[in-house]
């Protein structure tokens, strides 16, 4: 068997999902060199050797037909489909994740416990006098517009 025969039959192999470790160790070759061997397949195939960057350019190449489409469809489905696109758009900017509304809380914590002085005058100043409270004997209305003072 020569070097191009070989390279079909790991070729073959890699095409119909044995993984490069398993090809490696059966033929008892450096794994390395399999999983390059795959990442070239894939370049030539999809156009990149990474799953991300292969659904980037998907992404991009859908964005660009559906921008053509909006240009040039009939107006009834050009409607549809920016119709579409603004109600999915609405949808994921109304949704947070909790873990992103966790980032945002902490944030804003720190933020707030960053702006808090230890020297300030106030914090050693009895605030309870400022508090109101109901007494059962006294109406809190009294002395207003609508309750004046003095006997009814």
């Amino acid at each position: 068997m020569n070097e191009a025969e070989f390279t079909e039959i790991v070729e073959r192999l890699l095409e119909v999902g044995v993984p490069p470790t398993a090809v490696a160790k059966a033929f008892s070759i450096d794994s390395f060199t399999v999983k390059e061997k795959l990442n070239e397949m894939r370049v030539e195939r999809y156009g990149a050797a990474e799953l991300a960057e292969a659904m980037a350019n998907l992404q991009w190449e859908a964005f660009e037909q559906a921008r053509a489409m909006i240009y040039e469809a009939p107006h009834g489905a050009r409607t549809r489909f920016i119709m579409g696109i603004l109600s999915k758009t609405m949808s994921l900017t109304a949704r947070q994740s909790p873990e992103t509304m966790g980032n945002m809380r902490a944030d804003l914590m720190e933020l707030l416990t960053g702006m808090v002085g230890t020297d300030d005058p106030l914090d050693d100043t009895d605030t309870t006098q400022f508090v109101a409270t109901l007494e059962t004997d006294e109406d809190q209305d009294e002395g207003s517009v609508d309750h004046p003072l003095g006997p009814r």
